[in-house]
């Protein structure tokens, strides 16, 4: 008689119990059965917390479930021998330090996890039994990134079972998770560099057209990647600074005619001369997703439809075209201290001073011109500023985008007293402020940002 399998954990292992024949399937798989507006009902969202309970843990589930029989725990688990409010109250807090949007669900002890970077993770509690009582923390990666994952599941595992103090590590490096690499990568980037202006700004321009080939494809696996192409180019940390000049300038500009990185001149007695209909079709199409969720003429999405796949891509899209934008804005606001760091990293002294850079437009020039053109290209009723407090008031349901957004609004309104004026007019106030309430709950970088245009707005209304 062959005997029956038993699990790689052995007797003395994390699943150690009464051994049973039967595995009882229905309590492990009633959600996947039942209608899923019921199965949301029955979730508890990571922002709808009583605002009556001390406790700073947005989850609280009573029981946990055994592992069950012949279950392969994922190697991203981690066993602790605390308290069950213990370990939720860690998982919690991570999540908010680390600006992840979770849905917790009291009735399974599980969270859908989802990052800034667009990778779904899932979290569940287990409970052990025989010799090695205590807590089993599992997650599973269902879509996105593995590395971003491995380095989100570690940090939030070593939270769990109290080995790591996100608190101090981002009082200490700050919110961004890669830090470490940023730096590295930056310092990289500053000394292998071309010096030699025109080459530095040929090839952005090259990865520029690259990314505008994508996007304007019909399949959305590369829409999706000529997206990503464009947040990469357009952050500094990653690309370089004088690349992500040029990017951010045909996001917000839809054209590079203004740049002149050597100060000699204007672009065309320098001889780069560009076909401008590519970044004009960038800026459309990132435009487009941002205030109609579809590119060119497709239907617009309604968001209060049941998720097709499509829909699913297209939600996205959206989010990207948002950082996109956020990053395009960030590094016109900050263009100064971005060539002074660039010129601090290098030991080789650059050719033109930064202060000899000539600057044809402002920030403030910038962003109003951006402004003025999104309005004409969408619209009377399509108002960008109204569009960026909108998505900002979503902030319970959609964090990420609602960071986003703000990001947005607040690089804006700091360069732009035309800016500011508008979005006082749109109520943006009210809005930040119920949106701020919603990040020091569950979301650090939401929270973060709209304490920034919270500033930025009640400054401008002091010295009104």
């Amino acid at each position: 008689m062959v005997p029956r399998p038993r699990s790689l954990a052995g007797s003395t292992g994390l699943r150690s119990g009464a051994p049973s024949d039967v595995i009882d399937k229905e309590s492990y798989f009633t959600a996947a059965t039942i209608p899923k507006s019921d199965f949301m009902k029955r979730r508890t969202s990571a922002t709808s917390i009583d605002s009556e309970s001390s406790s700073k843990s947005n989850w609280s589930p009573t029981q946990l479930r055994p592992v069950p029989a012949f279950y392969p725990l994922e190697r991203s688990s981690r066993f602790v021998e605390d308290e069950l409010h213990t370990v939720v109250g860690r998982v919690s807090e991570a999540n908010r330090l680390l600006s992840v949007h979770a849905v917790y669900c009291n009735e399974t002890a599980t969270a859908s996890l989802l990052t800034s970077e667009n990778v779904e993770m899932h979290l569940s509690l287990w409970k052990t039994s025989g010799k090695q009582e205590g807590i089993v923390i599992e997650i599973q990666r269902r879509k996105g990134d593995s590395i971003a994952f491995h380095r989100y599941s570690r940090c939030i595992l070593d939270a769990a079972v109290g080995e790591l103090d996100l608190g101090s590590h981002i009082e200490k490096n700050g919110d961004d998770i890669d830090v470490v690499y940023s730096k590295k990568v930056n310092r990289l980037l500053s000394l292998e560099s071309p010096k030699d202006a025109g080459t530095e700004t040929e090839n952005a321009i090259i990865a520029v057209e690259i990314a505008h080939g994508l996007l304007m494809k019909d399949r959305m696996d590369a829409r999706q990647l000529g997206l990503e192409s464009l947040c990469l180019l357009t952050d500094p940390k990653k690309t370089g600074v004088t690349t992500a000049l040029i990017a951010s300038r045909v996001v917000l500009l839809g054209t590079t005619q203004d740049i002149d990185p050597s100060g000699n001149g204007a672009p065309e007695e320098a001889g780069m001369m560009y076909d401008e209909a590519p970044f004009q079709e960038i800026r459309q199409a990132l435009l487009s997703l941002i205030q109609f969720r579809r590119i060119g003429d497709a239907e617009e999405f309604d968001e209060n439809e049941d998720e097709s796949e499509e829909e699913e891509h297209i939600t996205v899209l959206h989010n990207l075209a948002l950082a996109v934008l956020a990053n395009a804005l960030d590094v016109i606001e900050n263009e100064d201290l971005l060539i002074e760091g660039e010129s601090s990293f290098s030991d080789v002294p650059e050719e033109v001073p930064s202060g000899n850079r000539r600057r044809i437009d402002t920030s403030e020039s910038i962003s109003e011109r951006f402004l003025d053109d999104a309005q004409e290209c969408s619209g009377e009723n399509r108002e960008i500023m109204k569009t960026l407090i909108s998505e900002l008031g979503k902030a319970g349901s959609k964090p990420h985008n609602a960071c986003l957004s703000a990001k947005c609004i607040g690089s804006l309104c700091r360069a732009s007293d035309k800016a500011r004026s508008r979005a006082k007019e749109l109520g943006a106030k009210t809005v930040v402020q119920t949106a701020l309430d919603v990040g020091t709950r569950t979301h650090l970088k939401l929270e973060r940002e709209c304490d920034k245009v919270l500033t930025t707005l009640t400054l401008q209304n002091n010295e009104d």
